[in-house]
């Protein structure tokens, strides 16, 4: 336990290795402990402080508990409140630390010489990054099986719970296998970040390229955006950030020039879609949007927002048309002139996707539905406004924008694609689209709305396994009255494999026993849904081949 806080003792101390003076332009500060001594939390319990999922995955994985996982003593945050007029903006059990907005600047120096005088202090870091507003953040809800909360994303909680896409990650879904591609401005220290770390140790950073610099490519230098975006599906960091699809393999292609705006732009832009095609992946995120130049003869007009007119947008629809999903963003001119979105956004068979707000309401930077588009434009909308991403500082911070909205989109798409891996592109496209809030009435600010990701679930489930055969999956009888058995091909009941089961609302239900005749292929499950309501239900199977999903109705 011990060696963990000397190890990150040394980390935290590297990364704020520079000390900014006490001044009144500072607000914000990191306050770092020295121990967790006298916690009322323990080791031996982490159901306390952890879900019961991510108790599962830490046992099946042989990662186990450690110090890190212990939450932060509530004691000493209260200590440091008490030294001043303060808001307790984050608190990380990694860090083992809070960070904390000084609401009277003036006593600054004094506050701050007292809070490092307090034994439990390790120390303290100005923040000039932070952002200095508190962020009401919506809270998890207690499940009868467990719970996925607040405690476990922090911060990010909200950017995927309007998703429901936190539904997704409880069945284990978080992106494994799939290939997302990632076009932007650069990744600068994508590859030094402790919420990147994971995706390097892994292997899931599986390709760079600089398509704008072939004799000395190095994507991880020029422009932090692409980090920033990347983090949004893929970044951990413990009590404060859980991306929408952290366990995909990513491919960061360099296609931005960050220090003009030219048409050349859209032309490596479609050299990395060629590229993504021929090596099939699966989802292509790009924030990134053409419009206006730095010379004005380079210009398009919002007429040419029509899907069709600008190269990008025709490289975009042959990308998707041959198999890609591919998400862009909307555009960030919603409240100036230019008004609308962006190319490649235009294009029919692009899913476009606008910001609204943590509440759900239209962000106003972000681009409308061109006049004269026939296409529903954008498709449908993500948190864009104040979300959570690892800053280029080790910490987390925040940020506005559709780059930011496409990301958290793109991520659940991959996730929600994992579970039908034999669904195209566009089967997913349309359950996103239709699962959305606004489909019977969409508009020219938000499309179709905000998506639901556990009911494009559903709608999947009954669509791609209607067939009682298919996958080697036999249910029978179906519906029923709550007793089923499933038959499913291969030898499933062993330690590698586990089991679970869902209602339709996401819930987890305790239910079966399983038996093996090994004389026979298949894995025989009972289930008991007697004493359940009436309804559907989602039996799901992880394996080391994938996950199966199998659809239940009660009647």
């Amino acid at each position: 336990m011990k060696n963990n806080y000397v190890f990150f003792l040394i980390l935290i101390s590297t990364l704020f290795g520079f000390e900014l003076s006490a001044q009144s332009s500072f607000n914000t500060y990191f306050v770092q402990f020295r121990d967790k001594a006298d916690s009322q939390f323990s080791l031996s319990n982490p159901s306390a402080y952890l879900s019961v999922k991510a108790v599962e995955r830490r046992i099946r994985t042989g990662v186990g508990f450690d110090s890190l996982d212990l939450p932060v003593n509530g004691n000493y945050i209260q200590q440091v409140l008490q030294q001043g007029n303060s808001n307790l903006l984050l608190k990380s059990k990694w860090f083992n630390s809070i960070t904390v907005q000084l609401l009277d600047t003036s006593i600054a120096a004094a506050w701050k010489q007292q809070v490092e005088a307090l034994p439990c202090v390790f120390q303290v870091k100005s923040l000039p990054s932070v952002p200095l507003e508190k962020i009401s953040i919506h809270k998890g809800t207690q499940s009868e099986e467990g719970m996925v909360s607040d405690d476990f994303y922090g911060p990010s909680f909200r950017q995927t719970e309007m998703l429901n896409g936190h539904l997704l990650h409880q069945l284990g879904l978080n992106g494994q296998g799939m290939d997302i591609a990632v076009f932007d401005g650069g990744f600068r220290f994508a590859d030094v970040l402790p919420a990147m770390a994971h995706l390097f140790e892994e292997g899931r950073i599986v390709e760079t390229h600089d398509f704008l610099n072939f004799t000395s490519p190095n994507v991880f230098d020029a422009s932090t955006h692409g980090t920033m975006v990347l983090s949004h599906m893929a970044g951990i960091m413990k009590d404060s950030l859980f991306g929408t699809a952290v366990e995909a393999n990513y491919y960061l292609f360099q296609t931005e020039d960050v220090y003009r705006e030219v048409r050349l732009e859209e032309d490596t832009w479609i050299q990395a879609a060629e590229w993504a095609d021929s090596i099939g992946i699966d989802v292509i995120n790009s924030s990134l949007g053409y419009s206006l130049f730095d010379e004005d003869y380079m210009n398009y007009s919002t007429s040419d927002m029509n899907g069709s007119t600008t190269r990008i947008s025709q490289a975009a629809e042959i990308c998707a048309l041959k198999g890609t999903l591919v998400v862009n963003s909307a555009g960030n001119s919603g409240d100036d002139p230019w008004h609308v979105i962006t190319a490649p956004s235009d294009a029919e068979h692009v899913l476009c996707i606008g910001a609204v707000d943590l509440n759900g309401n239209h962000a106003a930077f972000s681009g409308f539905r061109p006049v004269g588009l026939d296409d529903v434009k954008p498709n449908v909308v993500a948190m864009g406004r104040q979300t959570v991403f690892a800053a280029s500082d080790s910490t987390i911070s925040r940020g506005n924008g559709t780059s930011f909205s496409s990301p958290i989109l793109a991520g659940m798409a991959a996730t929600l694609w994992q579970a039908f891996p034999t669904a195209t592109n566009m089967d997913i496209f349309n359950a996103i689209e239709q699962s959305a809030s606004l489909y019977s009435i969409p508009n020219d600010s938000m499309g179709y709305g905000i998506p639901d990701f556990w009911k494009a679930f559903v709608s999947l489930s009954n669509q791609i396994y209607s067939q009682p055969n298919e996958h080697s999956v036999l249910v029978f009888p179906q519906p029923s009255d709550g007793a089923f058995e499933v038959r499913v091909e291969g030898n499933f009941p062993d330690t590698n494999n586990y089991h679970y089961l869902y209602d339709s609302s996401g819930r987890s239900v305790k239910y079966y026993n399983w038996e093996y005749n090994y004389s026979e292929p298949w894995a025989i499950y009972h289930l008991d849904l007697t004493t359940q309501p009436t309804g559907q239900y989602y039996f799901v199977i992880e394996s080391s081949t994938g996950i199966q999903v199998v659809p239940l109705q009660k009647k």
